[in-house]
This record gives structure tokens, C-alpha cells and sequence, in this order.
């Protein structure tokens, strides 16, 4: 939610505004950035509906502060965007000419009001960058006892319930889950821990609801090239993206390093699916990475979530007696 809005003009042709932006966990500023290191840090694009619209600011705009940190000519990139995701609570000071503003006042007045008014909009004006997706759904499944019984591996994280590993073995269970679902309810019955839904699975006589939500920690990014020689502008150490070419296809898809948060905390991205087929987390082969980015060779979709979180499920799936079993792969 947009907090306050401040303005000062400073000369006839540049006018310096601050606004504060409180960002609810899970969501995105929805700005790209350019500039750094001996230029000025500039908003690039904004996107319609976001945050960062219903501020005010546009692209165009020059980024002068974040919450007191003031942007040098020697501040880098990097450094910027870490300044934008180390808060919740953003307070943005900014610098605009004069002729800009009646742009920035017409951007605002076509930033939708709600978010029903986005959602249509998004679906059919955002052809690559962030994709609309399922993430973040509710999704009911209904299982017989004897498919859900012992067939999960549920990790404990930050008191809610998550989705690590399913048993491959069992049939019943194909293409009905993702890595990072959070388990809401079973049988209509919140459940916080993994002792609760064993509990619930257990006591009943026949058949398991499960509601889930859909990897809502995750963000899927869909790209395209006009020919395989080109570059998709980004790098990956094993199944984590390092760094984000600037000008590059996967930069202006709106894919940034180290904008990902967990625990109110920034961090990288881990890759957990490619054009929609699971990657494992338990991959540290970057080669095979790149082989399933490559396998649609103009087209990519990619699903990330953030490391920090992935590391968690990982290493709890470690801890599984038969986690083989239990890995999402392709």
C-alpha cells in the first residue's frame, strides 16, 4: 500500500518527490531499474497495476534515495536493488523534470483502482516478463487414505506447512503437486505441523482433502529469443541464477538477481521448474539447467523460488530414509 506522497520543487526544470510504500510480503515494487556505476540509477519501466504505479512513479524517473541511503555515481546496480528489497517499508526520493510530470499524473490515473480491474489486463498485455500462472491459487485435491498415507514430505517452516518431496512411485499423485505448495488444510482442518496432518490423514476412514496454495512464494518469468545463438543475458551456478544481464533478454522479461525474499530478508532465486516440468532440488549440475532451458530453443518459461527457502526443503528432503523416491524431477 502507497503510505504518503511528498513533493518539493527544487528548480523551473526538476521537481525531487519522495514517496513511501509499504510492500506486503510476497508482492513486488513492479519497476525495472537501469543505470549504475557512473550513471544515474533510473526507473526504466513500470508496471501497470503495481505498487510502484499506484505511487506515482514512471519511468524516467531518477532514483536519488532509499530509506535514507543516498545513490552516489559510484552506487552500482546491485546496489540498488538491494536497497529496494532490504524493506518492507520503502520511502523512495526521486527527481523528475517538469515535462515529466504530467506523464507521471496520466500513468497514475491509468493504474487500475483494484485488483480484479489488473488481472484481465495483465492477461492480455503481458505477452513475456512475468507470467500470470496459477501461483498463488488455492487448489483442492482429493485423494483416497491409502495415496496420501506417508506418501509427503511436509517441512515446518515459519508456523505453515510445505510441499518438498511426494512420493514418484505412486501414480495417484502425477502432476498433481509442486515443490513449494504450502498445505493449508486437510480434511477442512488447519493444520500448522507435520504431526497435525499425519494426525488428520490417519483418523480418516476413507478419502483426503488436501487445499493447498500454489507455490506462493514463487514467480514465473517467460522469455523469448529470435534465434537458439542468442544469449538469454543471465547466469546460473547450479540451479541458482548469480546475476542478470543488463540490456539483456532475461533483464527485460523483468528477471533480477537477489530480488527474491524470505523472512523479510533478500536472496537469490532458485530454479524449481523449466517450461512448467519440475527441476530437481537436489540439482547442482548447472549443464543439466541449461539443457532444459535450451530444450524449447526460442521459448523459456521459469519458475523460481527463493534460495534461501529451497535450501530448507532440500535439506529436509535429505533427512528422508528413501528421499529418492520422493524428488520432483522431469
Amino acid at each position: 500500500a502507497v503510505v504518503s506522497t511528498q513533493s518539493t520543487g527544487v528548480s523551473q526544470d526538476e521537481d525531487i518527490f519522495s514517496v513511501t510504500i509499504d510492500v506486503p510480503q510476497g508482492e513486488r515494487l513492479g519497476l525495472l531499474l537501469a543505470g549504475g556505476t557512473d550513471s544515474p540509477i533510473e526507473i526504466k519501466t513500470v508496471q501497470d497495476g503495481s505498487l510502484a504505479c499506484q505511487s506515482g512513479l514512471t519511468g524516467g524517473l531518477q532514483i536519488m534515495s532509499v530509506n535514507n541511503i543516498i545513490f552516489a555515481p559510484t552506487t552500482t546496480h546491485h546496489d540498488a536493488i538491494m536497497a529496494l528489497t532490504s524493506s518492507r517499508v520503502l520511502n523512495i526520493s526521486v527527481k523528475s523534470s517538469r515535462s515529466s510530470d504530467s506523464r507521471r499524473s496520466a500513468k497514475r490515473a491509468k493504474c487500475p483502482e483494484n485488483d480484479e480491474d489488473m488481472e484481465d489486463k495483465e492477461m492480455g498485455d503481458m505477452s513475456y516478463g512475468v507470467k500470470k500462472t496459477d501461483i498463488g491459487s488455492s487448489v483442492n485435491i482429493y485423494l483416497q487414505k491409502r495415496h496420501a498415507l506417508n506418501n509427503f514430505h511436509l517441512v515446518e517452516v515459519s508456523s505453515s506447512l510445505w510441499l518438498a518431496g511426494w512420493n514418484q512411485t505412486e501414480p495417484a499423485l502425477t502432476n498433481k503437486f509442486r515443490v513449494g505448495d504450502q498445505l493449508l488444510s486437510v480434511n477442512g482442518q488447519v493444520v500448522n505441523t507435520v504431526a497435525e496432518a499425519l494426525n488428520v490423514m490417519e483418523m480418516t476412514p476413507t478419502g483426503v482433502e488436501l487445499l493447498l496454495k500454489r507455490m506462493p512464494l514463487a514467480a514465473e518469468y517467460k522469455m523469448h529469443r529470435e534465434k537458439e545463438s542468442e544469449d538469454w543475458g543471465m547466469q546460473i551456478r547450479q540451479n541458482r541464477l548469480v546475476d542478470v544481464i543488463h540490456g539483456g533478454i532475461a533483464w527485460t522479461a523483468g528477471l533480477q538477481p537477489f530480488s527474491a525474499e524470505f523472512s523479510e530478508k533478500a536472496c537469490s532465486w532458485a530454479i524449481t521448474q523449466v517450461n512448467r516440468l519440475p527441476v530437481s532440488v537436489l540439482c547442482r549440475s548447472t549443464d543439466v539447467i541449461w539443457d532444459k532451458i535450451n530444450s524449447g530453443k526460442t521459448d523459456v518459461s521459469i519458475t523460481l523460488q527463493p534460495s534461501e527457502f529451497v535450501n530448507l526443503l532440500s535439506n529436509s528432503l535429505l533427512e528422508h530414509p528413501h528421499y529418492e523416491d520422493f524428488v520432483a524431477r522431469s
